[in-house]
């Protein structure tokens, strides 16, 4: 299970230089505390207020898995084609993701397998291939069931296919400005193949509940 860091700093600003925290909403990277590594995944970077005239106040949200929660493995992208290759990625809870370091690596069409060697794989983590700009397809293979929020938001897909046997449950944030795809309304139309859903707020955390009883702890 993950761990929530949530921390406030006062940064000032110098004239018309808006500085911001250093990191940002979405970015995915590896700390080391006390020799141990851990993965995070920085949910929320946001502005606060002005604690005096040019003294900024912003609260960082970061969800963390200790090394023991968490595996790095990879999976293959343009499986088939002459530009195969194998990326790196991680896997969470179940929920597999890029780290932002890695994200020029997601060059066009990703297939999500249910297990990579010995890593089983549930569905994509929070941010998973946020702002893969070069990602352009992504499959989704049976028991994969959940996308998260903004899992593939800001990133170069143009097409996504779905298994035929298990539904895949997508947060309504996942494809947020994702350019290339058609526009379509996320809650009544299905331009895409496969079996899905789509929605958000408390219709998503209770399918989310009935998923993890039904499918994860199985």
């Amino acid at each position: 299970m993950s761990h929530i860091i949530s921390y406030t700093e006062e940064i000032e600003e110098h004239g018309y230089c808006q500085q911001r925290p250093d990191l940002h909403t979405g970015d995915k990277y590896l700390h080391e505390e006390e020799g141990k590594k851990r993965l995070r995944i920085v949910r929320s970077v946001r502005f606060d207020k002005y604690v005096w005239e040019n003294v900024a106040q912003w609260t960082t949200t970061i969800e963390e898995y200790f090394e023991e929660e968490y595996t790095l493995t990879t999976v293959l992208i343009n499986i088939g084609q002459p530009t195969q290759s194998a990326i790196p990625v991680f896997v969470a809870d179940g929920m597999m993701g890029v780290l932002t370091c890695d994200k020029d690596m997601v060059n066009g069409e990703l297939f999500i397998p249910s297990k990579r060697f010995n890593t089983v794989i549930k569905g994509v983590a929070p941010f998973g291939f946020f702002d893969c700009q070069k990602l352009t397809k992504v499959a989704f293979d049976a028991r994969v069931v959940v996308a998260y929020e903004f899992a593939f938001a800001k990133s170069g897909i143009e097409k996504m296919v779905f298994n035929e046997f298990v539904p895949v449950l997508v947060h309504f944030t996942a494809v947020d400005d994702c350019k290339n795809l058609p526009k379509f309304d996320r809650i009544f139309d299905k331009p895409f193949p496969g079996k899905y859903l789509i929605r958000g707020g408390e219709v998503f955390k209770q399918w989310e509940d009935d998923l993890r009883k039904s499918h994860f702890l199985a």
